[in-house]
């Protein structure tokens, strides 16, 4: 707990300088981490402590709390773990105080951080976020509750700053950290089968259901129905297809191979490569993904793939869902285009025949195929930016500390 970490230190003097950092989720440790790395040599004279993974440790930062205890999925976890949560907010708020601490850098993790943001106000502490809750997905009212409470807010996305601006909220853009990260483990994943067919002589698509058990029991067997309808499609014309099907949650490994050689007695001829942990290097050896709606639309996107774009749930999450999304697209690709670049089915549309029929209309016809392929390509370029984020967001978040005047010990 927060509260028996603070006896383990002297009071520092009122002339030290400290910044509060926390988060509360890995994908947020990774941000920090590449954020450490750049502001410590910014700014030495700062010492640096809060709530953070091993990524931020690394960096020599002093984590209070294991960010293990702070996860929380799902709304019944969240009531569960209330108090908990609520009572390291405070504990958190005293050792700001305890501390003399300069700023806090706020990094994702909405719910608590936000609430976070409004107690460090009260005893002059301002705040930088980084990473923008997704307002213009749902509660896009949360902007005024930023607009009152953070002081800076850095954004992944191009669009998000303009958001922001537009409502009198200074922000700024400083780009998504998948620009570095995926050719980083690229270099790291799996190698593929050999023998994939290039463009002139037919097609891989990549066969990627999610990562979830939720996801890949819904959506596995639609897109290896349609993977059979491609195969009798694509051969009918003399061209070769290789599917090839990435997997990282070991728990499904069984599950998964199991559909497959039931796919290869129905149709022995086909070709289907399953690949363990070796998404990122699919998607870039793919003609088409068939992807399952979520992060992995952005990696898509990324790599500038056509993708028909899957999401399948219970009828209770998606009614819910229906009634606090405030996008009219649910993958971040087509988010980003503001408009649907690549297809989205749902629900009842998830099905082999109406994926078929999407999927043959982008390998069938190339100037369809080339259109997608361009428009994800201006995406990129203007949504994503360079591959330097966590230098841009330390550069930010260093002049905003010039700003305050503050002198460094």
């Amino acid at each position: 707990m927060v509260a028996k970490k603070k006896s383990s230190h002297s009071k520092p003097k009122s002339s030290d300088s400290s910044i509060l950092i926390l988060t509360g989720e890995h994908s947020g440790d990774l941000l920090g981490g590449d954020l450490l790395g750049e502001l410590k040599s910014m700014k030495p004279g700062f010492s640096y402590y809060g709530i953070g993974g091993d990524s931020m440790k690394a960096h020599g930062f002093e984590s209070l709390e294991d960010i293990e205890a702070l996860s929380v999925i799902g709304f019944s976890e969240a009531i569960k773990k209330y108090s908990f949560l609520k009572r390291v907010l405070f504990q958190i708020v005293e050792e700001a105080k305890y501390r003399n601490t300069k700023l806090a850098i706020l990094i994702d993790y909405p719910g608590f951080n936000l609430r976070l943001a409004k107690e460090l106000k009260k005893i002059g502490i301002p705040s930088v976020f980084y990473v923008s809750p997704q307002i213009w997905a749902w509660k896009f009212k949360r902007i005024f509750f930023i607009k009152e409470h953070i002081e800076l807010m850095l954004t992944l996305f191009r669009f998000e700053e303009s958001i922001y601006k537009e409502y009198g909220v200074n922000a700024k853009f400083v780009g998504h950290p998948i620009v570095k990260r995926i050719p980083e483990k690229l270099k790291k994943e799996s190698p593929l089968p050999t023998g994939l067919p290039h463009t002139d002589e037919g097609f891989v698509v990549g066969l990627l259901p999610g990562s979830r058990t939720g996801e890949i029991t819904k959506l596995l067997d639609p897109i290896l129905g349609t993977a059979v309808l491609l195969h009798r499609h694509i051969t009918a014309q003399g061209k070769k297809i290789v599917f090839l099907l990435p997997n990282i949650n070991s728990k499904q490994e069984d599950f998964i191979k199991q559909k497959l050689a039931e796919i290869k007695i129905e149709e022995p001829s086909i070709e289907i490569h399953y690949v363990w942990d070796g998404s990122l290097k699919v998607m870039n050896a793919s003609d088409l993904l068939l992807i399952a709606s979520g992060t992995a639309t952005l990696e898509g996107l990324y790599f500038e793939k056509p993708m028909v774009i899957l999401y399948k749930v219970s009828l209770f999450t998606y009614f819910i869902g229906s009634l606090l999304m405030k996008s009219k697209f649910i993958g971040l690709a087509n988010i980003l285009s503001g408009q649907e670049v690549c297809r989205e089915l749902t629900q009842n549309e998830c099905k082999p025949k109406y994926i078929f029929e999407e999927a043959k209309r982008i390998l069938d016809h190339s100037e369809f195929r080339n259109k997608m392929i361009r428009l994800l390509k201006e995406t990129k370029d203007r949504e994503l930016g360079a591959s330097n984020g966590g230098k841009l967001a330390a550069k930010e978040i260093s002049h905003f500390i010039d700003s305050l005047g503050t002198e460094e010990s």
